[in-house]
């Protein structure tokens, strides 16, 4: 019994950390056969900002908020980030046009859309509200960093809850910043980068997802009708 519980952890943790490796390659093969590509091209956009002046940036931070408020994924809008402004800054930005959409979508749902998410969504409020009233910024952290399920529905489905928003927009914040600290590192070009920026971009990840599966299994463990912090 022990060796299976063992072995079912270690399978848990290694496709935890096998996850990221895939989102990065679908992402890649994404934007190979599709169109999209051209679009999120930071030579590109940057042609078109040019092109456009400062309303071109305006356009650009409007556009990129309101399609991460819909489920676009926020590590393409970190990619071209990087592209655009280097990996610092383009982390930066990316990082607080996330948090912001992130608020966006937490207050509609607080205030607008409990009644509909709580009707759409039972299953996953079921699985995700315990672990927030359990351990709401922990939870969070760890949702975050494991680069798994929907940006936006956890968005809406935490709104619905009665986790304060304060504390689930910075942790979703601080949450973001592996992946979009590793997304615009590749923005920019590996080849641009010193081998300790990778290595510590790498590691952040890495260990991102080993907290976001710790957590996970902490919750496996739990009796399906209690939940205690960690």
């Amino acid at each position: 019994m022990n060796n299976n519980a063992g072995k079912n952890r270690l399978l848990t943790s290694i496709r935890a950390a096998v996850k990221p490796l895939l989102a990065c390659a679908v992402i890649a093969l994404i934007f190979k056969v599709a169109s999209l590509g051209h679009y999120a091209d930071p030579v590109a956009i940057e042609h078109w900002l040019r092109v456009q002046g400062q309303w071109g940036w305006v356009l650009l931070l409007v556009s990129g908020i309101t399609l991460m408020l819909v489920g676009f994924p926020r590590q393409i809008v970190a990619f071209v980030g990087g592209g655009l402004l280097g990996v610092s800054a383009g982390t930066l930005i990316a990082t607080a046009m996330a948090a912001l959409a992130c608020a966006i979508t937490f207050i509609l749902s607080r205030y607008f859309l409990q009644d509909w998410v709580n009707r759409r969504f039972p299953r996953v409020i079921a699985k995700l509200h315990p672990l927030l009233a359990a351990k709401p910024y922990s939870t969070t952290l760890a949702i975050r960093l494991l680069p798994v399920g929907s940006n936006a529905i956890t968005n809406i489905v935490a709104g619905a809850s009665t986790i304060r928003g304060r504390a689930f927009v910075s942790a979703s914040a601080l949450g973001y910043v592996p992946q979009m600290l590793t997304f615009a590192l590749m923005g920019q070009g590996m080849e641009q980068m010193s081998s300790w920026q990778i290595s510590v971009s790498l590691s952040l990840l890495v260990c991102s997802v080993l907290l976001g599966a710790h957590l996970y299994r902490w919750y496996q463990q739990q009796p399906a009708n209690s939940v205690s912090a960690p």
